[in-house]
């Protein structure tokens, strides 16, 4: 401590204080609990001698008002209800954690068939889900305590919190039974004997609510499913706990204390449903008598269930009416909870399967020296006001290293200088054709470019995307297999230089780009992207082309495809560098734009569900539970943990949201490295789950009600930057 007088001079000895949290003594004995006081610092005065400069003596201060000692005081619990040595012979059967619909039923069965009273100290939410079974415990003389709502750590919760758990589940039991209760006991343990300030904290606020807490000395731990390991706490599987271990445990501790805790819910009960009717012949066979706490206590049965008053009546009526509301929103967002952590996890397993499977037979393909490099091929750009984007669009597509290619520009009415600037810089060009015409839609525009296509190969894209140099030869290799239709390449974001860039840049590669991996196992890809994507001319017309019905023509050909039985793959070394959205306004318009799309290709293409094989069977269905039912209930993810954190579930909530984030984050990884992506963008998917997510949701919940009712729904160009680069292509 450095310098004792200085310290002692200073007051710094002056303060005493006993244990870290508060050390607990006890008055009294029985197992009714009942705090007194809490912890007092003493203070003391501490006298150096101004010579040897050694502490001489101590005297402690006295309060001015009584003139008692400050001395120091410890948390001190009161004892009543009856002797620690059970001289009485008197037994309380307590059981906690129900009511539940299996195992409380059978438990009142046995009760009942006995003539033998019990008290049950229920958890409100499963009060309130078996509200039958809280009216058949009053109903059979059984008393009921209360044990929390949600049965959380009380300790770890704020005071008000606390209260609002215990409040709640009284509200629920005199709204059921026209009764309160006064008798508590906090969940995990905490009332056996508490040894610190944390576990008398819950008993001290339940008092100040004017509850006595009940506790319990002969506990058979009925819900551990091991043995113990001689002399330590270490479960032993070698040692499986049946029912007469049970029974056993109860029968050594009989006179440990008057209080049997045993419970009714909280998982698999049969042990305890089998052990019930041997503890209570053994007991009575041995002159013990099975009391309510009342009588343990020595008052009538209404002291510890006070009825309550008319007044109260007409507010419990109005209880019973919110908590039937609050109970049926709290499943339904329990259950949405469930069901989104589930679609998330199963998708994530679903898919790195299928992607892992098509990555190795990736690796093992082998194309050979093709003839169809010498096929003609066209590409096709359909430009609508891409005055700052299309000479560089272009420009990528004639340093291709694919021989015979030829450009088609078709200018779909354009309303700034794209066909000047396509003119000017390309008007000799022999390779580079421009088509101009009134404007009708990308669907029409890409039309036209077909009709005016010489090659027998089309490749799409986007005006505002750049190929690689190999991307063409890499997509056309495929269609030495007669049974292809179409390829589909791997769509990066080239300008990933933003938050909202480098969340789309994120997505593109782990979950587009990864799903596409997986779906082109099982030939049932539900998209060859606009942005890079190669067609079998004769396939394409075959179908009808592309049609301007839905806002993803793109989906809509490619299912079109699929439906006349045509094989289309991915081609993940067929890199094309888009521009995504820079701001939220335009990244909101275009995924509102793809949502709806995808909600009119699935209306259209309905009848498909369950056939074409893998493509209706798997690619339809998968694309209505994790493409629209996911996002569109995964908010309530949201909501659950929010209100988790009121009811005392947080820690449980949290575990599972906890889980599925490091699952996804599992599969971001596999994806990123699959697909040779940029590792650095992995931390963005933390913060994406909180903002990017969310917007993914918006847009979906709007499509969906934007398709009920019906409403029009226009392209929403969005304004080009041309920002987009040409990454160096991974090999592969």
């Amino acid at each position: 401590i450095g310098d004792w007088p200085a310290v002692a001079r200073s007051g710094g000895l002056d303060k005493i204080l006993l244990g870290g949290q508060g050390e607990v003594t006890f008055e009294g004995e029985g197992e009714l609990l009942q705090p007194l006081a809490r912890p007092q610092e003493g203070r003391r005065d501490v006298h150096v001698d101004s010579t040897t400069g050694l502490i001489t003596g101590e005297s402690y201060q006295v309060d001015p008002i009584s003139h008692v000692p400050l001395l120091p005081s410890a948390y001190v619990l009161r004892r009543y209800g009856g002797t620690n040595d059970n001289e009485q012979k008197q037994i309380v059967l307590s059981f906690d954690d129900g009511p539940d619909a299996e195992w409380t039923p059978q438990i009142l069965d046995i009760l009942k068939r006995e003539h033998v009273p019990a008290v049950f100290f229920v958890v409100g939410a499963q009060a309130l889900a078996n509200q039958d079974l809280i009216r058949r415990i009053w109903s059979e003389g059984h008393e009921i305590g209360n044990h929390s709502w949600s049965h959380p750590d009380l300790y770890k919760l704020p005071a008000d919190i606390q209260k609002l758990q215990l409040t709640s589940t009284q509200r629920v039991i005199e709204a059921v039974t026209g009764h309160s209760t006064i008798l508590f006991r906090p969940p995990y343990g905490g009332d056996v004997e508490p040894q610190t300030g944390r576990q008398v904290e819950p008993m001290e606020i339940a008092g100040e609510l004017g509850y006595i807490t009940v506790g319990e000395k002969n506990d058979p731990q009925d819900w551990r499913l091991h043995e113990l390991k001689s002399g330590t706490e270490v479960e032993d599987p070698a040692r499986p706990r049946d029912y007469h271990d049970i029974v056993k445990s109860v029968e050594v501790n009989r006179n440990v204390g008057s209080v049997v805790l045993l419970h009714d819910a909280g998982g698999d009960r049969s042990r305890t449903v089998a052990a019930l009717p041997e503890i209570i012949n053994y007991l009575k066979a041995r002159g013990y008598t099975f009391v309510s706490v009342a009588d343990l206590w020595g008052v009538p049965r209404f002291r510890t269930m006070p009825p309550v008053s008319p007044r109260n009546r007409l507010l419990n009526g109005a209880d019973q009416y919110v908590f039937e509301v609050s109970y049926i929103f709290w499943r339904i967002l329990t259950t949405l909870f469930i069901a989104s952590i589930f679609l998330g996890v199963s998708r994530v397993v679903l898919f790195v399967l299928l992607a892992l499977i098509q990555r190795s037979r990736e690796l093992r393909r082998v194309f050979p020296v093709a003839a169809e490099l010498r096929k003609p091929v066209s590409v096709i750009i359909a430009a609508f006001n891409e005055e700052k984007v299309i000479v560089r669009t272009v420009e990528a597509l004639l340093n291709s290293d694919y021989p015979n290619l030829e450009v088609i520009v078709v200018d779909d009415g354009s309303r700034d200088n794209t066909s000047e600037v396509v003119q000017e810089a390309y008007g000799s060009h022999p390779r580079v054709r421009l088509l101009r015409k009134p404007n009708g839609g990308k669907a029409s525009a890409l039309n036209r470019g077909i009709q005016a296509a010489r090659g027998e190969i089309l490749v799409s894209l986007d005006a505002d995307t750049l190929f690689a140099r190999d991307t063409v030869s890499r997509l056309v290799r495929h269609f030495i297999d007669p049974q292809i239709g179409a390829v589909s390449g791997n769509v990066r974001v080239g300008n990933a230089h933003n938050i909202w860039t480098r969340w789309q840049s994120l997505e593109y590669t782990t979950s587009q780009n990864f799903d596409r991996r997986g779906y082109d196992l099982l030939n049932c890809i539900t998209v060859v992207p606009g942005a890079v994507g190669a067609l079998r001319r004769d396939a394409v017309l075959a179908v009808g082309g592309y049609t301007s019905d839905t806002l993803a023509e793109d989906t809509d050909l490619t299912w079109k495809l699929r439906r006349a039985r045509w094989r289309i793959v991915n081609d993940n070394s067929a890199m094309a560098y888009t521009e995504a959205p820079e701001n939220l306004r335009d990244l909101a318009k275009q995924r509102f734009r793809w949502a709806f799309g995808t909600l009119q290709c699935l209306w259209k293409h309905q009848d498909a569900v369950g056939r074409h094989g893998a493509f209706g069977w798997i690619a339809l269905p998968s694309l209505w539970l994790y493409q629209i039912l996911f996002p569109a209930i995964s908010p309530f993810m949201d909501i659950a943990m929010l209100f988790s954190i009121f009811s005392g579930n947080f820690p449980l909530f949290l575990k599972y949201f906890l889980g599925f984030s490091l699952l996804e984050m599992a599969g971001a990884v596999i994806a990123l490295r699959m697909d040779r992506g940029d590792m650095q963008l992995l931390p963005w998917l933390i913060l994406q789950r909180f903002v990017y997510r969310q917007l993914m949701y918006y847009v979906i919940l709007k499509s969906i009600v934007a398709a009920i009712r019906g409403s029009a729904v226009g392209w929403n160009k969005l304004e080009r930057s041309g920002n987009a680069q040409i990454e160096g292509r991974p090999a592969g």
